[in-house]
C-alpha cells in the first residue's frame, strides 16, 4: 500500500483510508455535490488566525487579512466576528469587507491603480488608510478630498528594493517592480503629504513579495522601515503605525515524491510567531502600532479542492491522470509552476506510478503535478489538490466556456455550501441579445 501522506493540514486528515475535512468525509460531500469543488474547514481558518493574534503578544497591532487571498463573503464574515481587519486592493473588495462586518477603520487599502471612484469610496467610508504608491497618487487622494470637503487619512508605501527570494511574479519588494516609492525618495514623499491640506499622514507601508520562506527579507524591510520613521519624526512627521505587510510562505508540499527530482520536497517555512519574534523587536522603542496583512497564511492550508479521475491515459513517454478540475478552476500550477500536495480520497492498495495529473482544458498548460509519484488511480476516482484556500477560487475563470466550482465550508460534523455551482446560464447572463439563448437547456 502506498505510504499515508502527511498532510500538514490538521483539519484535513484520514480516518479509515478515507479523506476527512473536520469530520465529514469529502467522499460524502462529491456523492452530493459531484466535483470539482472547493473545501474549507472553518476550525482551521479560526485556528490560523488565532495563532497570528498570538504571535504579536502585548506588543500594539492590527491584523488586516489580505482579502484578494480569498474573497468568499462568508469567510469573511467569520475573520469579521473574530475582530480581524481587512486588507483591501479594489473597490469591489473595500465592499465586501464592509458588507462582511469588518469594521472601516480595520481597513486599508493598497494598489498602484485606484480609480477616483475607488479613492471616493474609501474616503466616504472613513477607513483606516489609503495607502498611496506614488506622488502621482498623493495629489489625487488630496483634490479628490478637498472637493468632497474632506481629509483623508493616508499612509505611503515604500519599496525598499529587497529581494524577497521568491516567485518573481509575486515579488512586489524590488526597484524594478511597480510598487510603492523608492527609499530614496520617500522622505520627499512624507513632506510633499504633509503639506497637501486634503490628506492626514498617519502611517508607513511596505510590502516585499508572497510567499516569501525566510524571516530574512522581512527583517531587512523592518530595519529600512525603522530608520525612514526614525528620519521622519526628526523632520516633524510622527507616525502612527508602521505595516509591514503580508507575504509569509506556507508549506505546499508536504511530503510530494516527484521521483528523481525529490531533493526540495520538503519546506518548513517560518510561522508568524518566528516572523514576529525577529521582527517586533526593530520597532520595539518606537511607540507605535503595527500592521500585518496576511492573506495566505490564514486560508492556505484551510481548503482543498476536491476533482474526480476522468480516465488514465499513456504514450511511449508519460503517464496521464485526466481529472475534472481544469486550470480555470485552479490556476496557480501553471501562473506560478506552484507544487501542490496531491491525494487520493480514498486510499487503496495500489501500486504508486510516476504522473502527470492534467485538466481537460485544451492547453499543455492545463496541469496540476508533472512527473510525481502518486498511488495508481482508477476512472471515479477522487483527488485532493491541497492547501488552495489561497488564490484558488478567486482567481478561477469561465475559460472554455468551464462552470466555476462551488464552495462548501466544514464545521465539526456538517457541511454548508457557500457559493453554489454555476449553472450553464452564467455563460450568457449580461449578455445583451435574443432572450432564445437559453433555448433548450
Amino acid at each position: 500500500m502506498h505510504t499515508q501522506p502527511d498532510l500538514k493540514m490538521p483539519m484535513f486528515q484520514y480516518n479509515q483510508n478515507r479523506l476527512f475535512c473536520e469530520n465529514v468525509s469529502v467522499l460524502d460531500i462529491a456523492d452530493i455535490l459531484g466535483t470539482p469543488f472547493y473545501i474549507y474547514s472553518r476550525s482551521q481558518l479560526i485556528s490560523n488566525y488565532m495563532e497570528v493574534e498570538a504571535s504579536f503578544g502585548d506588543f500594539p497591532h492590527l491584523v488586516c487579512y489580505a482579502v484578494k487571498a480569498n474573497s468568499n463573503p462568508h469567510l469573511l464574515h467569520i475573520l469579521a466576528d473574530k475582530g480581524c481587519g481587512a486588507d483591501v486592493v479594489s473597490g469591489g473588495e473595500l465592499v465586501l469587507a464592509l458588507a462582511c462586518g469588518i469594521p472601516p477603520d480595520r481597513i486599508v487599502f493598497a494598489g498602484v491603480g485606484k480609480t477616483d471612484a475607488e479613492i471616493r469610496s474609501a474616503i466616504e467610508n472613513d477607513i483606516l488608510s489609503i495607502h498611496a504608491e506614488s506622488f502621482e497618487e498623493l495629489h489625487m487622494i488630496d483634490s479628490i478630498a478637498r472637493q468632497m470637503g474632506e481629509i483623508a487619512r493616508t499612509a505611503i508605501r515604500v519599496n525598499p528594493d529587497i529581494d524577497a527570494r521568491t516567485h518573481e511574479y509575486i515579488t512586489t519588494g524590488l526597484e524594478k517592480n511597480k510598487f510603492g516609492i523608492g527609499m530614496d525618495r520617500a522622505l520627499d514623499a512624507f513632506k510633499l503629504a504633509s503639506s497637501l491640506p486634503g490628506l492626514r499622514v498617519t502611517g508607513l507601508h511596505c510590502h516585499i513579495g508572497s510567499m516569501i520562506l525566510d524571516v530574512d527579507p522581512f527583517v531587512q524591510a523592518a530595519r529600512s522601515l525603522r530608520a525612514l520613521s526614525i528620519q521622519l519624526k526628526a523632520a516633524g512627521i510622527p507616525l502612527e503605525s508602521i505595516d509591514i505587510g503580508g507575504g509569509l510562505g506556507v508549506d505546499y508540499h508536504g511530503i510530494v515524491d516527484d521521483g528523481e527530482d525529490s531533493d526540495s520536497a520538503r519546506t518548513n517555512p517560518p510561522t508568524a510567531g518566528d516572523l514576529m519574534a525577529a521582527v517586533l523587536p526593530v520597532f520595539s522603542d518606537l511607540d507605535i502600532e503595527v500592521l500585518f496583512e496576511p492573506g495566505r497564511y490564514l486560508v492556505a492550508n484551510a481548503g482543498a479542492l476536491i476533482t474526480k479521475v476522468i480516465l488514465t491515459k499513456k504514450n511511449s513517454q508519460k503517464t496521464f491522470v485526466v481529472v475534472d478540475a481544469g486550470m480555470n478552476d485552479f490556476v496557480r500550477p501553471t501562473l506560478y509552476q506552484a507544487v501542490h500536495q496531491i491525494v487520493p480520497a480514498e486510499q487503496k492498495e495500489v501500486q504508486s506510478e510516476i504522473v502527470d495529473v492534467v485538466g481537460p482544458i485544451c492547453e499543455t498548460g492545463d496541469f496540476f503535478a508533472r512527473d510525481r509519484r502518486m498511488p495508481h488511480s482508477d476512472r471515479g476516482d477522487l483527488l485532493g489538490i491541497m492547501g488552495t484556500g489561497a488564490y484558488g477560487v478567486v482567481l478561477a475563470s469561465n475559460y472554455n466556456s468551464r462552470l466555476r466550482p462551488p464552495e462548501v465550508l466544514v464545521e465539526g460534523n456538517t457541511f454548508r455550501i457557500i457559493r453554489e455551482r454555476e449553472s450553464i446560464d452564467a455563460l450568457w447572463r449580461g449578455v445583451p441579445g435574443p432572450e432564445n439563448f437559453s433555448n433548450g437547456h
